[in-house]
């Protein structure tokens, strides 16, 4: 496999926010845009269900450092990659390239429904160290989508 050109560039919020915003608006979900060193660059969070997991739990970090990863692998192979994350979510990480040869960062989007069993949520509850009930609340409040299929970079 060809080495990936690895370019630092400064990304401005002016040019991530309206790709977040389009996501958002039809996944109404969590993105976030890392950049080549894996910082992030712009988060959009419309997920009730990964708003409580990431700001409510006493486990945040593992919904962060669990989609850096997926970006930093999406970074190196520049092709998409999915995966459950922690929460019981379907994440896609997607590479951002100028080129063929030249990836400049990652999206790391959920792409499905919260579980809606609540054995389910009780695990995942315990997990993150917060109130079941709380996060069964928030799954109640995440409307569903359906997923949606992705492209690899050219």
């Amino acid at each position: 496999m060809e080495p990936t050109k690895r370019l630092k560039i400064d990304f401005e919020k002016e040019l991530i926010s309206p790709i977040q915003l389009y996501l958002m608006s039809i996944l109404n979900t969590s993105d976030i845009v890392y950049d080549i060193d894996g910082e992030v660059i712009g988060e959009v969070n419309a997920s009730s269900y990964c708003k409580t997991l990431r700001f409510v739990s006493g486990r945040k970090d593992l919904c962060l450092s669990y989609s850096r990863e997926m970006a930093k692998n999406a970074i190196q192979t520049k092709k998409p990659f999915e995966d459950v994350c922690p929460g019981g979510l379907t994440m896609l990480s997607m590479p951002l390239c100028l080129d063929e040869k030249s990836v400049i960062g990652a999206h790391c989007v959920t792409i499905s429904n919260p579980l809606r069993s609540k054995f389910s949520v009780y695990d995942i509850a315990s997990q993150f160290h917060v109130d079941a009930r709380i996060l069964w609340d928030a799954v109640k409040k995440n409307p569903g989508y359906t997923k949606t299929h992705f492209e690899d970079c050219p």
